[in-house]
């Protein structure tokens, strides 16, 4: 990083551009042996599978509201649920909505975990909306509840 001027540069300066070129060299380094890294094939995601369980789930009574938006916009034919779930439909506002609550679950459980919770006392912390008393673990995994998007 020298220059032929660089009288001005104090010896701190010097430093941290040694290290900073150190730290390059190491990251050009990584890339390269990444490059020469086979990777696993990626399984195939289900998105019919999943569109089937969110379709289910949108057409209960008590499903949350932006679900309900989603699912007139999938009766009014302006998308599928595979385009929901594919990320076909991600620049819809209403599916940008749920995702954005989907993320916002995710945080809170992220800070959860930092405070020292458990999974089990986060999963009972986000528990689903929903009354019936039913804590998941009754019901069929296949099925497709809100605590699940």
């Amino acid at each position: 990083m020298s220059t032929p001027n660089d009288s001005w540069k104090t010896p701190e300066l010097r430093a941290a551009e040694a290290q900073v070129d150190a730290r390059f060299k190491e990251a050009q380094d990584l890339a390269n042996r990444l490059k020469d890294t086979p990777l696993p094939p990626v399984p195939p995601v289900d998105f019919k599978a999943i569109a089937q369980q969110v379709e289910r789930a949108a057409g209960e009574r008590d499903a949350p509201e932006q679900l309900k938006a989603l699912k007139r916009k999938v009766d009014a034919g302006e998308f599928s649920w595979e385009d929901v779930v594919s990320g076909k439909a991600a620049q819809d506002p209403d599916v940008q909505a749920m995702q954005q609550e989907n993320v916002n679950k995710m945080k809170q459980a992220f800070q959860m975990l930092q405070e020292g919770m458990t999974a089990e006392e986060i999963m009972n912390a986000q528990g689903p909306r929903r009354g019936g008393g039913d804590d998941g673990d009754e019901m069929d995994p296949g099925v497709f509840t809100e605590d699940k998007w």
